[in-house]
């Protein structure tokens, strides 16, 4: 059974950007996607099937170019980063610092409420707030 969960995470990162596999081990060795509590998992999965939890595409500036948001889970704590991708690489922003992990917080693509994407940082039962990019700089705001 340990084998095929290994097997299904493994399978579920290929999607993942190789550049933005090796910017995240730069912050933590061993990081992985910031895990959720099952039914927001399942949800997850319905809307985003070959990205795993936590992690999500969109495009943050309007550039249309697929641009990444993970929440890293590392050590028992998590931070959110951004990646805005340039077509051949990516450029990491870390927008909220370590905080003990809580498996009811989870992200969700914001489609065009704020022009571009935007980056939504939700817990469950209790709201959350939005990460936008705007004017070169990104920018949380309250929802």
């Amino acid at each position: 059974m340990h084998l095929v969960a290994i097997l299904a995470w493994t399978l579920q990162m290929i999607a993942v950007p190789d550049a933005v596999r090796t910017e995240l081990d730069t912050i933590c060795a061993g990081w992985q996607p910031a895990s959720v509590l099952p039914e927001i998992a399942d949800e997850i999965k319905t809307r985003t099937p070959a990205w795993p939890p936590n992690m999500l595409p969109g495009d943050f500036n309007g550039d249309n170019e697929t641009d990444v948001a993970v929440l890293v889970l590392c050590e028992g704590r998590v931070q959110l980063a951004a990646f805005l991708s340039d077509r051949r690489s990516f450029s990491m922003a870390i927008l909220e610092p370590p905080q003990p992990h809580d498996p009811r917080q989870f992200l969700h693509l914001i489609r065009k409420e704020y022009g571009y994407d935007a980056i939504g940082v939700e817990y469950d039962a209790i709201g959350g707030h939005a990460w936008v990019f705007r004017d070169g700089k990104w920018r949380s705001i309250a929802r």
